[in-house]
């Protein structure tokens, strides 16, 4: 099998909603906060046993990982910046209507140079593997159909940005799965087997990933990280719901939700540590990001020890960040446009700063136990209103700084981005022959550290 040559020189010079409508029925992940509070002790309780398996805990550890994970002053989560580029976002074309790129893994060499230009230093391919892999046997890949993603790592050591590999779909799950085309207007082709259930699939899985550890085995941290699915969580069945609503009678359903949220991360790490163990096998010292189980949103204790970045992702409250968002009908219903703070329909505030530092407190707890995070994901669609998105990355992106924590916007180029949002009452500035937000790269410019 061929192997990239990390050396060889370059040949020229969403993020969905964190929930989806699932036959029209929304299903929103908890944000319960006692579960959350239970977590973050939980975290304090592990934090020793964890930190001799955490790149850049200290500068000991840091040198056992080839001191290759950024450090922050105070704790090691990375401090890289950035956004998502989305050139082979999914092989389903709906999403073309919404997204600026043409799904043909051609990652543009103008996007790495103006993100540097820009001052940042990170960027996330969520990919559909779908692209370089056999429809009929999963564990067959067109090593020519990979030859981009080894370009736009080679673009990314050009101009010293970090290139985060990851799989948006991968064998046996994928987030927008669920979404009804009768509600969203998108058609998504599922999945037809599911990782957490089926063990050929989970397989295949695992196979992607070691597949990848092979071929850039050798490339820095620094230069490259596996993020091993996007926003994992548990499909649990009606069925499987009904059997837990009667082991738990007369308990309610705040307790049932919290329990389907603790079987689902347990599940999710159980296919997790597979996809781990494949890649560590090949490439031991290899940083691996998982997701936050939930969609993206919540702590998976059971990978604590595991020496893997924890990456939750950000939008919240969701009915600003993606207020009259296509794939969030049917669960987003606010009719008038959002205000920050975010108030009802009679006035009162329901969303603030505090509630934003309520929503991440639990991974307050990780940076101050040196268990590393990286926001993977954030931002607000085009229909916010530009004064209340500035308002509401202010308050964000300082509560994330306050975490010793990078970021990363879902767009740079699109409805999530800096570049061509279309986003109505922008001041925009003619860029290259793009639409540019000046003031919100600004905002995102001054919150770096």
């Amino acid at each position: 099998m061929k192997r990239y040559n990390h050396n060889e020189p370059g040949t020229d010079g969403i993020a969905v909603v964190r929930t989806s409508v699932y036959k029209g029925k929304a299903q929103p992940p908890s944000f319960d906060p006692s579960r959350r509070q239970a977590l973050k002790s939980l975290a304090g309780a592990v934090a020793a046993m964890t930190l001799p398996l955490i790149p850049g805990g200290t500068a000991a550890q840091a040198a056992a990982h080839g001191g290759n994970t950024p450090e922050s002053k105070l704790d090691g989560n990375p401090r890289w910046y950035g956004f998502n580029l989305l050139e082979y976002f999914s092989t389903d074309p709906d999403w073309m209507k919404y997204f600026p790129y043409k799904d043909d893994g051609l990652f543009k060499e103008d996007d790495f140079r103006w993100i540097r230009d820009w001052g940042f230093t990170w960027v996330r391919l969520p990919m559909d593997y779908r692209f370089w892999t056999d429809s009929h046997d999963l564990k067959k890949i067109d090593e020519k159909k990979v030859e981009p993603i080894d370009r736009a790592v080679r673009l990314g050591e050009k101009y010293g940005i970090h290139v985060n590999i990851s799989l948006h779909r991968a064998p046996g799950f994928c987030v927008l799965d669920g979404l009804d085309p009768v509600v969203t207007g998108i058609h998504v082709t599922p999945e037809k087997t599911s990782f957490y259930n089926d063990s050929p699939t989970l397989d295949a899985f695992v196979h992607q990933w070691a597949f990848f550890a092979r071929r850039y085995k050798g490339s820095s941290n620094k230069q490259v990280s596996f993020n091993l699915v996007n926003e994992p969580f548990w499909p649990v069945t009606q069925a499987e719901r009904t059997q837990l609503r009667e082991s738990m009678k007369g308990q309610p359903k705040e307790a049932i939700d919290r329990a389907i949220e603790a079987r689902g991360a347990k599940e999710y790490a159980r296919v997790a540590r597979a996809a781990i163990e494949g890649i560590r096998a090949i490439d031991p010292q290899r940083l691996i990001v998982s997701d936050g189980s939930s969609g993206g949103v919540t702590l998976v204790p059971e990978l604590f020890g595991t020496g893997v970045l924890q990456s939750p992702h950000d939008y919240f409250p969701p009915e600003l960040t993606h207020f009259q968002c296509e794939w969030a009908r049917g669960w987003a219903t606010r009719t008038e446009p959002p205000t920050w703070p975010l108030k009802d329909s009679k006035g009162k505030v329901i969303a603030d700063r505090k509630a934003i530092a309520d929503f991440l407190r639990p991974w307050r707890g990780m940076a101050q136990h040196h268990i590393p995070i990286h926001f993977g994901e954030m931002g607000a669609y085009k229909h916010t209103p530009p004064d209340v998105v500035l308002a509401w990355f202010d308050d964000t992106l300082d509560l994330m700084g306050e975490l010793h924590s990078g970021w990363a916007l879902w767009n740079f180029r699109g409805p999530f981005g800096v570049l061509d949002t279309e986003r109505a009452g922008t001041k925009f500035e003619d860029w290259h022959g793009h639409q540019l937000d000046r003031a919100l790269l600004k905002l995102l410019q001054s919150k770096m550290a």
